[in-house]
């Protein structure tokens, strides 16, 4: 039953159509996701239960439609080795080519769009540097120190953990640069005077962070977590 002590992240668990939900109300349910419900209506200073009314009327009707193709919960039954496979396949690689074809892009809207929109847009250009350098680092970490190490170690060492709690950091720092991007485009909204390349990169750019929301919750609240949990069983 859903209450207001319910987290976050188990709703995202249970019902993966949460996460549209959570993203429009620009609630953060991958590094946050440990949060309740009465927390989260305590940081946008809203009465808990009116929260917990708008969740239940949206897995009410989520539940009256097809789910959205978001596939954690087979990601949930699959075997560590298994679960970086899919992040490897599904989000590394995915990410890695969204930042390679968003990059030209927002350097030409910056220079087309200057004169009207330069203030937005170079902040824009700086904090999509920094998401690329953070996100591109972070790959690498996960790719050649991390998921080996997680591979290896059929025992929890305190240098594995050491280096998930790494990775978890760089998710937090990852998600402050898009929370900024959020905020500084009003989630990815076009001024009316876009071309066509605009609204791509702004489509883009939202496919890009979209992705890397259930990218770090599927790290953080599943294979983390389970990864973890290994040894207690």
């Amino acid at each position: 039953m859903i209450g207001i002590h319910t987290k976050i992240e188990d709703l995202v668990k249970a019902d993966t159509n949460m996460i549209v939900f959570f993203n429009k109300e620009k609630t953060d349910f991958c590094c946050n996701g440990h949060m309740t419900v009465e927390e989260v209506a305590k940081e946008k200073n809203i009465d808990p239960i009116i929260l917990v009314r708008k969740i239940q009327d949206r897995i009410d009707t989520g539940n009256s439609k097809a789910k959205e193709i978001i596939d954690l919960y087979d990601f949930k039954e699959l075997r560590i080795g298994e679960m970086i496979d899919s992040i490897l396949i599904d989000h590394h690689k995915k990410e890695r080519d969204l930042l390679f074809e968003i990059d030209p892009l927002l350097n030409k809207i910056l220079s087309v769009h200057f004169a009207r929109h330069g203030e937005e847009l170079m902040k824009l250009h700086s904090l999509f540097a920094d998401l690329k350098k953070e996100l591109e680092e972070h790959f690498v970490k996960e790719e050649e120190i991390t998921f080996p190490l997680m591979l290896e170690n059929e025992s929890l060492s305190r240098e594995v953990i050491k280096k998930v709690e790494e990775l978890e950091t760089d998710h937090e720092e990852a998600e402050d640069i898009i929370k900024e991007i959020i905020e500084l485009t009003d989630w990815f909204k076009v001024p009316k005077d876009a071309c066509r390349s605009y609204i791509h990169t702004f489509d883009l750019l939202e496919e890009l962070v979209k992705d890397v929301f259930v990218h770090i919750f599927k790290e953080n609240s599943i294979m983390f977590e389970k990864f973890r949990n290994k040894e207690r069983k």
